[in-house]
C-alpha cells in the first residue's frame, strides 16, 4: 500500500508560515498601539497635574500656561498616533484572519484527501481479503474431488 502523501504540503507549510508572520505583525501592531495609548494617558495625567495654579508667582504661572499648551498639542499628536496605530492593528487582524482562512482551507483539503486515501486503502484490503477467502474456499472445495 502506498503511504499517504499530500501533494500540496509545501503550499500548506508556506501558508502556515504566512499565518505565523501575520500573527507576529498583529502582535507588534498591538504592542505599538498599547505603548502609544499609555503615552497619551501619561501626557493627560501630566496635564491634569499641571492645572493647579501657582500662587504669587507670575513667571511660574506663565511657564505653567505655556507648558499646558505644549501638553495639549502633544496630546493632539499622540491621539493621532493612537488612531493610526489602532488602524494598523485592525489591518493586521484582517491579514491574520485571511491567512488563517487560507491555511484552514488547505488543512480541510488535506483531511479530505487523507480520508479518501484511507477509504481507498480499506477497500483494497477488503478486496484482497475477499480474494484470499475466495481462493481458499475454491481450493478447499474443488481440490478434494
Amino acid at each position: 500500500m502506498k503511504k499517504f502523501q499530500f501533494r500540496l504540503e509545501p503550499v500548506l507549510q508556506l501558508r502556515c508560515q504566512k499565518e505565523k508572520e501575520a500573527l507576529l505583525q498583529q502582535s507588534r501592531a498591538d504592542t505599538l498601539y498599547r505603548e502609544r495609548l499609555k503615552a497619551l494617558k501619561e501626557t493627560e495625567n501630566t496635564l491634569n497635574n499641571s492645572l493647579k495654579p501657582l500662587p504669587n508667582n507670575p513667571v511660574g504661572e506663565l511657564h505653567r500656561i505655556l507648558y499646558q499648551d505644549h501638553l495639549r498639542m502633544k496630546m493632539v499628536q499622540q491621539t493621532h498616533q493612537v488612531h493610526l496605530a489602532q488602524q494598523k492593528v485592525e489591518e493586521a487582524r484582517q491579514v491574520s484572519r485571511v491567512a488563517r482562512q487560507e491555511r484552514m482551507v488547505l488543512e480541510k483539503l488535506k483531511e479530505k484527501q487523507l480520508q479518501e486515501h484511507l477509504d481507498y486503502t480499506r477497500m483494497l484490503e477488503t478486496k484482497i481479503i475477499d480474494e484470499l477467502g475466495t481462493g481458499m474456499y475454491y481450493r478447499k472445495h474443488h481440490t478434494n474431488r
